[in-house]
């Protein structure tokens, strides 16, 4: 009687290991379907990574170019503004002239 008693748990013993094996088994499965999801994830989310670094650079590589570029026409316009201050008065002088002249006719 002894014998059947033991027999009976572990078979007992068996079945709820069995049970607790199949369980862990499914809960492999899903985990594995889950890093294959999250590997596509951080393989794209790198890929994004990556493109943004380079738009980044090029923005920046671009800024630089506009910036050199505005420096220039700056510069630019200031000796304009200095060539024109100079011509200033001589440009008036003639206007002034035409003007008597105009008034004395």
């Amino acid at each position: 009687m002894i014998f059947y008693l033991g027999e009976a748990v572990l078979f007992a013993a068996l079945v709820l290991t069995s049970l607790q094996v199949l369980r862990m088994r499914r809960e492999l499965k899903r985990m594995r379907a889950y890093h294959a999801e999250f590997q596509q994830v951080f393989g794209k989310t790198e890929a994004a990574l990556a493109a943004i670094q380079a738009t980044v650079r090029d923005l920046q590589a671009s800024g630089r170019d506009v910036i050199e570029e505005l420096g220039l026409r700056i510069d630019a316009g200031r000796r304009l503004v200095i060539d024109l201050k100079a011509t200033g008065p001589n440009l008036e002088a003639p206007r002034s002239r035409a003007g008597r002249d105009a008034n004395a006719a």
